[in-house]
């Protein structure tokens, strides 16, 4: 798979484990790397991600020690309700304070976007879609690979064709294409 810095992918995946299966090599290329690494899920998900990543890599539990787990509540959820501008204030933060300190030449990011599905309603998703719009920015100013993870099993097609048109880059069946119906951030209503 090729990825470059600034990229925006929407990976699509059916259940946890096809989800681990697609980030997994993703996160263990950058932890080898020296690259830093945040993975924005659930906080017990997130330690046992952590866990069957180690398992994957030869250097084990001390590379992945390096893997940052931010859950919902700490990012998409600060105030218990999602705002896309705070959302992006905290990435830019982010993105300015790692690549400032010059400990990473790279930085991947993936986030499982499961918690959302509970909150999906036409206005929400709205929201969420400029959000994603907006993200492809966030990432394209420093040398960053974002990847939003968007469960088959927990979104129906009225959230996902929308969602999938605010990335440039869609990851299916582990291939990642260019996305010729991507609307950028100008774009996007």
């Amino acid at each position: 798979m090729s990825l470059a810095p600034g990229d925006h992918i929407c990976a699509l995946y059916r259940g946890q484990e096809e989800r681990d299966q697609l980030i997994t090599p993703f996160f263990a290329d950058g932890l080898h790397e020296g690259q830093a690494c945040v993975f924005l899920a659930p906080e017990r998900e997130g330690r046992a991600f952590r866990d069957r990543l180690a398992m994957s890599m030869p250097e084990g539990r001390l590379a992945c020690a390096e893997l940052q787990v931010k859950p919902p509540e700490e990012s998409y959820l600060q105030n218990g309700t999602f705002d896309g501008d705070s959302m992006l204030d905290l990435l830019y933060s982010w993105s300015h304070g790692t690549f400032a300190e010059g400990n990473s030449n790279l930085a991947r990011l993936a986030a499982d976007m499961s918690w959302a599905q509970s909150l999906v309603r036409p206005a929400f998703t709205d929201e969420l879609i400029r959000y994603e719009a907006r993200a492809t920015r966030w990432l394209r100013a420093y040398p960053q690979i974002g990847i939003c993870m968007y469960d088959l099993d927990k979104f129906g097609g009225d959230v996902i064709i929308p969602l999938v048109k605010a990335h440039p880059r869609v990851w299916l069946n582990g291939m990642v294409v260019e996305n010729p119906y991507y609307m950028g951030p100008d774009e996007v209503a």
